[in-house]
């Protein structure tokens, strides 16, 4: 990986998010599941943990089968490219600052110019001005649809959700298949350096806003009257961490999911905002529920109004 050989630890990479292999059972070195990217009954799905590689036997393309950095990517819901990093971060004993990794020599010393980030433009979103009843069936108003410009790739056969910057351009877009378990983004910014929803908390600014993981959580939850932002994964960057800081905002909703990698989210974003906000946690106790999304409106609206302060010991 990037000239560098890393000692991964694949089990206990792929440990918090078990939730997601239906009826695994570990035996010889490998985990055997009904696949994490789409609706079985019968376990095909298999991940050999001496080298990270994974089959699907039931699927075709792309997710028949592949290497360990597309599963994880799948697993913490971020491009490839984020998941190189933090994989080189966690592993790499010669791991230096992130700008050191990305640079990019040509001829004797000179530097390549950094190519303009990219923004899209109003003509390439015309080819996603579709509507598709997957959001609607899950709660999401039009209202809020039209709100954060989602829309539809027709061809594709998926949602698209706009991430947009501080000033409300999009910066990328992540496709979420409506038929399966799989997304993917364009060939945009890289999320971790912005937060979804942040330009709409800002237009609309509120002294509560709730921290989710997925996309999908926090339009359910702007449905609801309740602002809210996204981190597009179960972790939190430096530019995200900088991003919420700058929130004119008095309380931060901690409403992560309330699984393994969701509950380590929390504990990690308590750290990071004590003494910055009034911190509290959304209320998931007495619920099956992994996420915002599994809940019904009333549940959302009584759970969210008797959220839990956090207290700390300085």
């Amino acid at each position: 990986m990037k000239n560098q050989n890393l000692n991964v630890d694949f089990y206990a990479e792929i440990e918090p998010y078990l939730d997601q292999f239906p009826q695994y059972v570990l035996r010889d070195n490998k985990l055997q599941s009904c696949s994490p990217f789409r609706e079985e009954r019968n376990p095909s799905f298999a991940v050999n943990l001496e080298n990270g590689t994974w089959i699907d036997s039931g699927a075709l393309g792309d997710y028949h089968k592949g290497h360990f950095i597309q599963l994880l990517s799948f697993l913490r819901e971020e491009p490839e490219e984020d998941t190189v990093d933090y994989l080189l971060s966690a592993y790499s004993p010669l791991m230096k600052e992130e700008a050191d990794l990305h640079l990019n020599m040509a001829g004797f010393g000179s530097i390549n110019k950094q190519e303009p980030l990219k923004v899209f433009s109003a003509e390439e979103l015309k080819q996603y001005a579709f509507r598709h009843p997957y959001l609607g069936n899950r709660g999401i108003s039009e209202e809020i649809q039209r709100k954060f410009r989602v829309g539809y790739d027709p061809h594709k056969k998926a949602v698209a959700m706009c991430w947009c910057n501080a000033d409300g351009e999009v910066i990328n877009i992540k496709f979420r298949s409506v038929t399966a378990k799989y997304f993917w983004y364009a060939n945009g910014q890289r999320i971790k350096n912005f937060v979804y929803g942040y330009f709409q908390c800002v237009t609309h600014p509120s002294k509560v806003v709730a921290v989710t993981e997925s996309e999908i959580d926090c339009l359910r939850l702007w449905t609801l009257g309740i602002p809210a932002v996204a981190l597009g994964t179960a972790h939190i960057s430096q530019q995200q961490i900088e991003l919420l800081l700058r929130l004119d905002v008095e309380e931060l909703v901690i409403a992560t999911d309330s699984d393994a990698a969701g509950r380590e989210c929390a504990k990690q974003l308590e750290g990071l905002f004590a003494g910055a906000y009034r911190l509290t946690n959304f209320n998931f106790f007495g619920t099956p529920a992994k996420d915002i999304s599994d809940l019904s409106d009333e549940e959302i609206r009584l759970r969210f109004n008797s959220r839990k302060a956090l207290t700390f010991t300085f």
